[in-house]
């Protein structure tokens, strides 16, 4: 029903209704002059009010895809973009962040239906409205951007496209650090989380050396920068990586630390596939030194290495 709402037709209806009524305001109530600029301000704020009040009287997409409803909220935003597009066309400055957000909004729904080559699409014309706009003000979209690329990053990394994934990750995370700067506990979750994925791909690629940085920083913050309430399912995937990558490089004690702490917390997390797939470096590391392994995780988790390591 709203998504035939606001055509072209209502549009020009709104906007000269808008004039005639701001104009005839101004005349009635104050002077010829203010009924000048009720005519020319009258259709931007007739088109605005129209736009307050559909935003109340619809659902949030938003909200949608946070309750599991992608299909409802991709029909609310067959009208949500529709109208923001028009709007972004007459008044830039105003409608296209509204724009991107939107196209975000969407990405999300179509993600969660599996049409992520559809959700790809939606996050690249996001992001490049992002990128214009953090052009002119760095300060107020720079975050926008930051969430922007971070979604881009991961339907990248789905789609089989790692290199790509990780230039736009890499970029997340430099705007990460920057906002976690000034304000580090809005931001430095997201950044770890973000170098998290970007460490795993750097894997994926071959890229090691530069994957072990990655998974470094994101374990230092999850570990020393923040009172985590809880540590994150990320944590231990970050952790767990970063042991891994040491084990390859024969440094069994730090990786025996790592693993540790990150086969513990993924454990009372049940992330089966992360435990699945440090197995065998947790094994490798074990056998490595069995002895200080033991050591490093009794220091580390106040419990013995599992029982099935002494029989494999």
């Amino acid at each position: 029903m709203w998504n035939k709402l606001f055509t072209r037709r209502s549009f020009n209806v709104i906007a000269a209704a808008g004039a005639v009524g701001f104009g005839a305001a101004g005349w009635l109530l104050l002077s010829p002059l203010w009924a000048i600029v009720g005519v020319v301000a009258g259709p931007f704020l007739a088109l605005v009010m129209f736009a307050v009040v559909v935003t109340f009287a619809l659902p949030d997409a938003t909200t949608l895809v946070n309750q599991h409803e992608p299909y409802q909220a991709l029909k609310q935003l067959q009208y949500d973009i529709r109208s923001s597009r028009r709007l972004a066309k007459v008044w830039p400055s105003q409608w296209r962040d509204a724009l991107a957000n939107n196209l975000i909004t969407q990405s999300d729904a179509l993600h969660a239906l599996s049409q992520d080559v559809h959700a790809l699409r939606s996050c690249d014309e996001a992001v490049a409205i992002y990128h214009a706009l953090a052009a002119e003000k760095p300060g107020k979209y720079g975050s926008d951007l930051a969430g922007a690329l971070d979604r881009q990053s991961r339907l990248l990394a789905g789609a089989g496209r790692q290199a790509d994934a990780i230039a736009a990750i890499d970029t997340a995370v430099r705007l990460y650090r920057n906002l976690a700067a000034a304000e580090p506990g809005t931001y430095l979750p997201a950044l770890a989380e973000a170098l998290t994925c970007m460490a795993t791909w750097l894997t994926d690629i071959g890229r090691d050396t530069d994957a072990l940085a990655a998974a470094h920083e994101a374990t230092r913050i999850y570990w020393h920068r923040l009172p985590w309430p809880e540590l994150p399912p990320y944590a231990a995937r970050a952790a767990l990586l970063e042991g891994q990558l040491l084990s390859k490089q024969e440094r069994h004690h730090d990786a025996a630390a790592m693993l540790a702490r990150g086969w513990h917390l993924a454990a009372s997390q049940e992330q089966q596939s992360a435990l699945s797939s440090a197995t065998p470096a947790l094994k490798t590391t074990y056998y490595a030194d069995p002895d200080d392994f033991a050591a490093v995780w009794q220091a580390e988790t106040s419990t013995k290495p599992p029982d099935w390591l002494g029989l494999s």
